[in-house]
């Protein structure tokens, strides 16, 4: 797990691999886009999980890139001592290992919040992460995939996804292609 805490730390220095933290700290290089039109949080048919999966796929494609090598983190909140995950699904899916926790300092959610990491390497294919996706989508599980060589993340969480590129130029276009993805408030280019 070194390499990968040293990989992620020259990317991101001490920042921890968790898109609500990560949002704050580098708004510059974030955007969030809706899951479902309208933004409806949760799916109620296999239609609406359809097309929850075909925005995880492309964006994932276009963010990740298929196939390449990608740190896939899950991460746990609220636990002090040894973070346990809420299932083993993805421990054993992706072969997760514990990486380590960390607590925020000045928590905005006021609640002095410790976190556990487990991370592993993977490969960006959706179809791969099909599940884990669903999970994601109905807040069972929470991860993160950053690309190992360029750094940018897709992070699904339920209703969306938390995107990290390289810059705000990167972000602009992103958001212009995807215009129908976003909140009426964050579609302003």
């Amino acid at each position: 797990m070194k390499r990968f805490i040293d990989q992620w730390r020259g990317y991101f220095g001490d920042l921890p691999p968790y898109s609500h933290y990560l949002r704050e700290a580098l708004p510059e290089r974030w955007v969030r886009f809706h899951a479902l039109p309208e933004a409806k949080r949760y799916a109620e048919t296999p239609e609406e999980e359809a097309v929850i999966f075909h925005r995880a796929r492309i964006l994932g494609n276009r963010i990740l890139k298929e196939g390449q090598k990608c740190l896939f983190v899950e991460y746990f909140p609220n636990f002090d001592e040894y973070p346990l995950p809420y299932s083993h699904k993805l421990l054993d899916q992706f072969r997760l290992k514990y990486w380590f926790k960390w607590k925020y300092k000045e928590d905005p959610f006021g609640e002095q919040e410790t976190l556990g990491f487990y991370g592993n390497e993977v490969r960006w294919f959706p179809e791969v992460c099909r599940e884990a996706l669903k999970d994601a989508a109905q807040d069972e599980e929470r991860f993160l995939l950053m690309n190992r060589e360029t750094s940018r993340i897709v992070a699904p969480y339920d209703g969306g996804f938390d995107c990290f590129l390289l810059n705000g130029e990167e972000v602009a276009r992103l958001k212009n292609d995807y215009k129908d993805w976003l909140s009426p408030s964050d579609s302003g280019l």
